[in-house]
């Protein structure tokens, strides 16, 4: 056996994973996840969950059963999934409103209402499943919500918490309204969702601002 021929048998190829149309696997790979996020999003949003079975997502994905499972192991992973990446983009975009200093404090409450209403409300599926789909589906599911939920909570006890600093409401323990408020924003939603209430987003935002201001303002003389 020459050196060369020991060499190589020694040193394993190198596998290349290849792709289909120009696109690595990698690619390929994600591709498939989103076409599951987006008609997950589609058929959740508008059919709903409980009809929407696996093999009716994956058809409607162009996506195999075998890929789906490669991604989440069932269903209610998938809902989680969208779920989180609304709530994570909403919560992104409020907080950038509660921190935004070109503003007074207390005016920023009504920027971060807008963008959690605008990231919901401009979008209905989202509205839909954030606030219905997502209720009843299991324990699980009902402890994953919680825990975003609670989130949000903490952040909006966070800007009350500023407004304290400032002196604009009194030092008191905010949590019970912190609840309250997100409580509140789910509920409108629903509401919006049934047109039970204005559906121009502007005038939403207004009146919850209106009521915003007047709790501030009610809060620093008490």
């Amino acid at each position: 056996m020459t050196q060369s021929d020991e060499m190589s048998t020694k040193v394993p190829k190198k596998i290349s994973k290849r792709g289909y149309g120009g696109r690595s696997a990698e690619q390929l790979t994600e591709e498939r996840r989103q076409r599951l996020m987006d008609t997950a999003l589609e058929l959740f949003g508008t059919v709903g969950y409980v009809p929407t079975t696996v093999e009716k997502i994956c058809s409607h994905a162009k996506v195999t059963t075998r890929h789906f499972y490669e991604h989440f192991s069932d269903r209610e992973a998938l809902l989680m999934a969208i779920f989180d990446t609304i709530l994570q983009e909403t919560r992104q975009r409020v907080l950038a409103e509660i921190m935004n200093s070109d503003l007074p404090l207390e005016q920023r409450f009504v920027g971060a209402v807008n963008a959690f209403l605008t990231t919901h409300l401009d979008d209905p599926r989202r509205a839909k499943i954030t606030t219905q789909e997502i209720l009843g589906v299991s324990q699980r599911v009902e402890a994953h919500r919680n825990v975003l939920i609670t989130e949000f909570a903490l952040l909006v006890e966070s800007y009350l918490a500023l407004l304290v600093a400032e002196s604009k409401i009194p030092a008191r323990n905010y949590r019970i309204l912190a609840f309250g408020i997100v409580g509140a924003m789910h509920e409108l939603q629903i509401a919006w969702l049934n047109q039970q209430v204005p559906q121009q987003r502007d005038v939403l935002v207004a009146e919850i601002d209106f009521l915003m201001q007047t709790m501030i303002k009610g809060a620093a003389v008490v």
